[in-house]
């Protein structure tokens, strides 16, 4: 008979040679677990192409289990779990991670435990309830669904809520914490940075490399805690949170597209100093409250080349800045059909990253409260707009 079960503590047989085998094949998992459940809507049972597709989800589910002597599918926050190692997020598997994520989380389920003897008739049972609308709370909808297994017969198949104990919670606290310490020393950072550039003096580019360490480990390690504070502008200080919230944002962003750690680092790097020109404009312009003179704009329009200065200036450091940041800086204004600024001479291609930082400036800057613009957009009317 299916049963509400509770989740399993996490395994201690997390070795290399498990983990890998677990995040390979559990990518299998998901991809053929969202694949049946497509199959599933768009076919009468009797399809070949669900048959199939039940029949190659079995096939992984039984290899896991014979490698791993269990098989639970896990559901925590923003997270998908394989016997509580965790599965990476990359593009290939953006859709199907997403989409189980906000249905299990609307089926109150935390836990899909799979036994040994699975078969075809137990998955199309439980897909086809779980996959289906229902006004119900979420745990009344995981009872029911368990209900439902146990009509049918199938003890194959075990449901659990999502899990909320004590260590998840403190989990949950020190990751913030850690993401309000990297997000600050990052804000300062770039404070200093800007400040310095202003005034002549050259910073250290050592410091500035740390930093963006930091928030691309702490986008890698919990994305929405750091993503979070991004929220929390401050008014007085918008250029520095401004660059830091370009920063994580575009590290999100480099993310889902599948770039390495080194891509994410060097893009971060970018990012974070790609409006390091504007150290070069009076702060009167950039904070007046009334509308900007054509003078004003010209001045404004001027920073992403005088930001191409900065940087080359800092060249010659025990640890340079890659030309690929004076490119963001001198780009990033320019839109993809290169009506932006600063015009350009001959016919050129946005770099990758540029664009990536572009999308990232964008939004940030639409839903930031500015000298000129004391009412900041939704991010849903911004996102809708983009």
């Amino acid at each position: 008979m299916a049963t509400v079960v509770a989740p399993l503590a996490p395994s201690k047989t997390g070795q290399d040679s498990s983990t890998g085998f677990l995040r390979r094949r559990g990518r299998d998992f998901i991809i053929s677990f969202y694949g049946t459940l497509r199959a599933i809507k768009l076919y009468p049972v009797e399809h070949t192409a669900v048959q199939r597709s039940l029949s190659e989800l079995t096939g992984i589910a039984r290899d896991i289990i014979e490698t791993e002597k269990e098989l639970d599918l896990g559901f925590s926050g923003e997270f998908l779990f394989i016997n509580a190692t965790r599965l990476r997020l990359d593009l290939t598997n953006y859709a199907s991670f997403g989409y189980l994520l906000k249905m299990c989380r609307e089926s109150g389920v935390g836990l899909i435990r799979i036994q040994p003897d699975i078969t075809d008739r137990a998955w199309l049972v439980l897909l086809s309830h779980l996959d289906t609308a229902s006004d119900e709370e979420p745990g009344d909808r995981r009872d029911r669904i368990a209900r439902q297994l146990a009509d049918a017969g199938i003890s194959s198949i075990e449901l659990g809520p999502p899990r909320e104990d004590h260590a998840d919670h403190e989990t949950i606290r020190l990751s913030r914490d850690e993401a309000n310490h990297t997000y600050s020393r990052s804000v300062a950072l770039t404070k200093d940075v800007i400040n310095s550039v202003r005034i002549g003096h050259t910073p250290s580019i050592r410091k500035i490399k740390r930093v963006v360490q930091g928030i691309v480990d702490s986008v890698l390690n919990d994305e929405t805690s750091l993503i979070g504070l991004t929220a929390l502008r401050d008014y007085d200080d918008y250029t520095f949170t401004h660059s830091v919230n370009v920063c994580i944002f575009s590290v999100a962003l480099g993310r889902r597209l599948g770039m390495s750690k080194l891509q994410l680092f060097d893009l971060g790097l970018s990012a974070l100093m790609h409006d390091i020109g504007k150290s070069r404009i009076p702060v009167a312009i950039l904070r007046k409250t009334e509308e900007l003179t054509d003078e004003d704009w010209r001045g404004i329009a001027a920073h992403p080349w005088l930001g191409v200065l900065a940087l080359f200036q800092l060249k010659g450091q025990q640890e340079e800045v890659s030309y690929r940041a004076m490119t963001v800086a001198y780009e990033h204004h320019m839109r993809g059909d290169l009506s932006g600024y600063p015009k350009v001479i001959r016919p050129r291609t946005m770099s990758m990253t540029s664009k990536i930082v572009a999308v990232a400036d964008g939004y940030d800057a639409a839903t930031s409260r500015r000298s000129y613009q004391t009412v900041p957009y939704s991010p849903a009317a911004v996102l809708q707009e983009m």
